[in-house]
């Protein structure tokens, strides 16, 4: 799991992890929470998971098998507003961004969903690619507006991971809520970031050092550039 507070990979070793039964649900089934100290940051974390339970010899002897965890999501800290953006994102990206981090920790699958759909938006609105497929946006994408390198692999790793040739409606339908790969919903999120970098910052500093220039050459007398 990633911690919610230095955004480092951690295993958590947990101080405790009080166990319930589900009552509601046929079978050994039920929660855990267990809670501790993040080992890199050391803060307090407290996590809620959903399985099957393994019985020991009594009531009070049972835990849930690590391998049969069905669900796993931070109950503390609240994990919304964890990562930052730059003022140049636009307002409305910002938006859908921040729902998509929002709702990770609950379902990645909408997280994911939401991404996908905000990824193919920034496409189509600030590099002007149309296809009927996500795929084929990325392709156009990467060919036509050279990025760096490492958000060209982030993009390609996009359809990699999220395993589009298994589940084609994250390719044609890019807002529908498919099952998540492990680790996509974030590594959306982490191509999103590199990708408003790209869009917006950098444009902004090359304007900025291209007005400083132009005033440099003005006050020599010198032909600005256009």
């Amino acid at each position: 799991m990633k911690c919610p507070y230095c955004r480092k990979e951690i295993h958590l070793e947990p101080e405790s992890a009080p166990t319930y039964p589900h009552k509601d649900v046929p079978g050994a089934t039920g929660v855990a929470v267990p809670h501790g100290w993040c080992p890199a940051c050391r803060k307090f974390i407290v996590v809620i998971r959903f399985g099957r339970f393994v019985q020991g010899s009594s009531d009070w002897d049972r835990w849930l098998d690590a391998e049969d965890i069905v669900s796993e999501s931070i109950a503390f800290p609240p994990v919304a507003g964890v990562r930052e953006l730059p003022a140049e994102v636009p307002d409305s990206y910002r938006a859908d961004f921040f729902e998509a981090e929002r709702v990770a920790p609950a379902s990645a699958n909408a997280s994911a969903a939401l991404s996908r759909r905000l990824l193919q938006r920034v496409l189509r609105d600030q590099f002007k690619v149309s296809h009927a497929n996500l795929h084929a946006e990325i392709g156009e994408f990467v060919a036509t507006h050279s990025p760096p390198s490492y958000i060209a692999d982030a993009l390609h790793g996009v359809r990699h991971i999220g395993n589009f040739a298994a589940h084609p409606l994250k390719d044609s339908n890019t807002g529908e809520i498919v099952h998540a790969e492990p680790g996509e919903a974030e590594w959306l999120l982490d191509v999103l970031d590199s990708l408003f970098d790209f869009a917006f910052v950098q444009p902004r500093k090359l304007s900025d050092r291209k007005r400083e220039l132009n005033l440099k050459l003005k006050a020599l007398g010198k032909p600005e550039m256009t």
